[in-house]
C-alpha cells in the first residue's frame, strides 16, 4: 500500500496532521482490505491482534451475553479506529465488528503497530487521544445505564441526530434505525422503545418519513437527553 497511501492518508482525518515522514512509515506497514456490508470483520474472542484504520464505511461494535443478548457497543466511521486493545495487551478481541456498509480498511500487524509506537512520537500521540476518546465514550455509557429507559432512548436518538443536521434545529437519520437495534444501543428491549418514541412522536419531537426519521425538535430532544 505504500506506493499510494501517503495521499490518501494524507486526506484522511485520522492521518491528516501526520508530518510526511511519519505517514510514510505508516504507510508502509499498511495493507487495504475492503469488506462488503453484513460481514465480520472478527469475532470476539479472536486472537488476530491487526489493527483497523476506516478509510470509508461505518462499522459497529457489538457484544453477545452468553444468554444470546446483543448489546451494542458503538458504531465507527471513517477516521476511526479499532483493534487497538489486543494489539496492546495481546489479549482476545473483546467484541465483534461488523460492517454496516462496504468498508474500506488499512490495517497493520500488531507488531508494526508496536513498533511505530515505539519510533514515532507523534502517531503515538494520535492512539492515545483516541484511547482518550474511548474512555470518556466508556464514562457517558456507565452513566447513561444508570438513568431511565426513556432518558437513555433520548440520549441515543439525540447521538444519531447530532451527526446528520438538516437544518436549525432539526436532523434526518437515515436510514431510520429499527426499535429493535436502539433497545441493543441502551441495553432495554424494543416495546420500551416504541413506548418512548411514540411519546416523541405524539409531542411532535419526531417524524417518521419514508425510510427516515425526522428529529423536529433537537433542543427538545437534548433536554429530555439531559434529564
Amino acid at each position: 500500500m505504500a506506493d499510494r497511501a501517503p495521499l490518501s492518508l494524507r486526506q484522511s482525518k485520522l492521518f491528516g496532521e501526520l508530518d510526511d515522514s511519519v505517514l510514510e512509515s505508516v504507510a508502509a506497514a499498511l495493507r487495504m482490505q475492503t469488506f462488503v456490508a453484513g460481514s465480520t470483520i472478527f469475532a470476539q474472542f479472536d486472537t488476530s491482534h491487526d489493527v483497523d484504520f476506516i478509510l470509508d464505511g461505518r462499522v459497529r461494535v457489538t457484544l453477545y451475553s452468553r444468554s444470546g443478548k446483543e448489546v451494542t457497543f458503538r458504531d465507527l466511521a471513517a477516521g476511526d479506529m479499532f483493534g487497538e486493545l489486543a494489539a496492546l495487551d495481546r489479549e482476545p478481541r473483546s467484541a465483534h465488528v461488523i460492517a454496516l456498509t462496504e468498508v474500506t480498511l488499512a490495517s497493520m500487524s500488531g507488531e508494526d503497530f508496536h513498533r511505530l509506537l515505539r519510533q514515532h512520537p507523534d502517531f503515538a500521540m494520535l492512539v492515545l487521544r483516541k484511547l482518550s476518546h474511548l474512555v470518556r465514550l466508556l464514562s457517558e455509557r456507565v452513566y447513561q445505564f444508570s438513568t431511565p429507559v426513556p432518558t437513555r432512548v433520548c440520549a441515543e436518538l439525540l447521538r444519531r441526530a447530532e451527526e446528520a443536521p438538516l437544518a436549525a434545529n432539526v436532523a434526518r437519520i437515515v436510514p431510520a434505525p429499527k426499535h429493535a437495534e436502539i433497545a441493543n444501543c441502551v441495553n432495554t428491549h424494543r416495546e420500551a422503545v416504541s413506548r418512548t418514541m411514540s411519546e416523541l412522536m405524539r409531542q411532535g419531537i419526531l417524524r417518521r418519513g419514508s425510510g427516515e426519521l425526522i428529529v423536529l425538535q433537537v433542543d427538545r430532544l437534548r433536554d429530555l437527553a439531559d434529564h
